[in-house]
């Protein structure tokens, strides 16, 4: 008898096991994982509003080298640019740098000089030849104007310069050369650019150059958009702090656009930069 009864129970202890594992699945299912649980939310990414510094009204920016048109030779070697900045005194800090609670340089106020599309380079030296590298050969254009020693830079019509040359050969004369009209609207990059510690990134500079545009509610706008996403679209050209970065790559992409909201046509317009953020 006990014989006969042992396959059946067999079967039902194997049908309570079915079930128990059944039940501990849709429980495993239905609770939060302890990674998750533990997860911080992402802090959301905002475009604030800072003050000017102190200004310089006096200030202006002359780019002395190279011409404009200048064929510059020796194409192997590293090309070497001179500017001229008066109104404001080069390699001394700005009054209240640190009072903003930001990245910024102790070798103080400089030139922020653009060749190309490629990351500012930082000249603190006024008037004297400054190593900008070795430059493919072809067209270039370089764009400059002073910043104070966090990075903010000095706005005005009078404090920017843009330059086109020429490395190894001009071109030939039956070749069309898209020369920057300085007369056009244009939009230039400024900050932020490199690698900031997490610290660092709590408050971040937005900064940019702007000419012969004029921000509004009703009239050109920058847009900024940060990893794919658009964030905000400013209406006044002064400085700007973003927050809410963590850790890692970031693109921050800008364009102008017209009071219509299409792209401001121009080879600059719509720049962006890659920036890191570490521990």
């Amino acid at each position: 008898m006990i014989t006969r009864m042992l396959p059946s129970r067999i079967l039902v202890m194997s049908l309570l096991s079915v079930a128990l594992l059944s039940s501990c699945a849709k429980k495993a299912e239905q609770t939060p994982s302890t990674d998750s649980a533990a997860t911080k939310p992402v802090a959301e990414v905002k475009i604030v509003s800072a003050e000017t510094g102190v200004e310089f009204p006096g200030a202006r920016l002359e780019i002395v080298s190279p011409k404009e048109g200048q064929v510059l030779k020796n194409e192997k070697d590293s090309q070497m640019v001179v500017m001229k900045v008066t109104g404001m005194e080069l390699g001394k800090p700005t009054p209240g740098d640190s009072a903003k609670g930001i990245a910024y340089s102790k070798q103080g106020q400089h030139v922020h000089v653009i060749v190309d599309g490629k990351p500012y380079m930082a000249d603190y030296k006024n008037g004297t030849p400054f190593n900008i590298g070795v430059l493919a050969v072809g067209k270039h254009t370089i764009r400059a104007f002073p910043a104070r020693s966090w990075h903010e830079s000095v706005k005005a019509m009078t404090t920017f310069g843009v330059r086109t040359f020429y490395v190894g050969a001009a071109p030939a004369k039956t070749e069309k050369v898209d020369a920057i009209n300085s007369k056009a609207p244009m939009l230039t990059y400024s900050r932020p650019k490199g690698t900031y510690t997490l610290k660092e990134a709590e408050k971040l500079l937005l900064d940019f150059y702007l000419t012969n545009a004029t921000l509004g509610a009703d009239g050109d706008k920058v847009s900024v958009t940060i990893d794919g996403k658009m964030i905000e679209s400013l209406t006044e050209w002064k400085p700007y702090f973003i927050t809410g970065l963590g850790v890692g790559k970031h693109t921050i992409a800008l364009q102008l656009i017209d009071a219509k909201g299409a792209p401001v046509p121009g080879e600059y317009n719509a720049p962006s930069m890659e920036i890191t953020i570490s521990n």
